[in-house]
């Protein structure tokens, strides 16, 4: 069987430390193309440049630069580059995607999310120190263990055939852990939207669990993402796209007949 094909990919931009530490880890799975946005994207989600006039493309030494969102690249690699991937893996992102409306904002996710939707199974990768977040990380090193985490995770994905049932995972990975276990992880469902009025005109805000988890408070649920890489572990949660409809809702009045 020959190695599969893995298309690379991220929100960060292509000069990223991340994107450079993930493909050269990828390297040992299969054969490694990347294409990703040509600056920094992030918080993107899965948006589009869909009328923002053309999508530049510019070959380089490492890869192709789109000038567009990580949803660009996924699509400009699969339907205009005529990439044929057989996994799209999308980081290593510079700062953690936990919880489940983090994760919906995330242009990391987003790619991975375009590649599903594509039918292209896809993994994300993000790693952070919980105690020191923000990004941007200027040491390389920080990447390459998420990097090989991402490598080995995708590696397993693909012969355990883990997108029979799943169609992307996101996974999130503690900067310089030791020995990190992988634990199956669910996202955090909480959301604690704390504004705070800055003045008359203005307000800030904030988000009461992310700051907890800054603090090192863990989510009472131990099997959440957020609580997994607390303890140093490889959070990886397997996920399907957000296609579910509830055919029993009814409306008074209304006769769908």
């Amino acid at each position: 069987m020959s190695d599969p094909t893995v298309l690379v990919t991220n929100d960060d931009g292509i000069d990223a430390h991340g994107i450079r530490a993930l493909a050269t880890a990828l390297e040992t799975v299969g054969d490694v193309t990347v294409v990703a946005p040509a600056d920094n994207q992030s918080w993107a989600g899965r948006d589009m440049t869909w009328h923002a006039g053309p999508t530049g493309i510019e070959e380089t030494s490492f890869g192709y630069a789109v000038d567009g969102t990580p949803s660009d690249a996924v699509a400009v690699a699969l339907s205009v580059l005529d990439i044929d991937p057989d996994i799209v893996v999308s980081g290593v992102n510079d700062g953690m995607n936990l919880a489940a409306h983090i994760i919906e904002r995330s242009g990391t996710v987003g790619a991975a999310m375009e590649a599903a939707h594509l039918g292209v199974p896809a993994v994300a990768v993000s790693t952070a120190d919980h105690t020191d977040p923000e990004p941007p990380h200027p040491d390389p090193a920080a990447f390459e263990m998420p990097a090989e985490a991402a490598a080995f995770v995708t590696e397993r994905a693909l012969s355990a055939d883990v997108f029979d049932v799943a169609e992307f995972l996101n996974v999130n990975v503690p900067a310089y852990a030791e020995q990190p276990q992988v634990t199956l992880t669910r996202p955090v469902r909480e959301y604690d939207l704390e504004p705070q009025r800055v003045d008359a005109d203005a307000v800030e805000l904030r988000d009461g669990g992310w700051q907890r988890f800054l603090a090192g408070e863990p989510p009472a649920d131990p099997e959440t993402d957020r609580h997994a890489v607390l303890h140093g572990d490889v959070s990886v949660t397997p996920m399907r796209l957000p296609r579910a409809v509830e055919p029993d809702v009814t409306f008074d009045g209304f006769d769908p007949d």
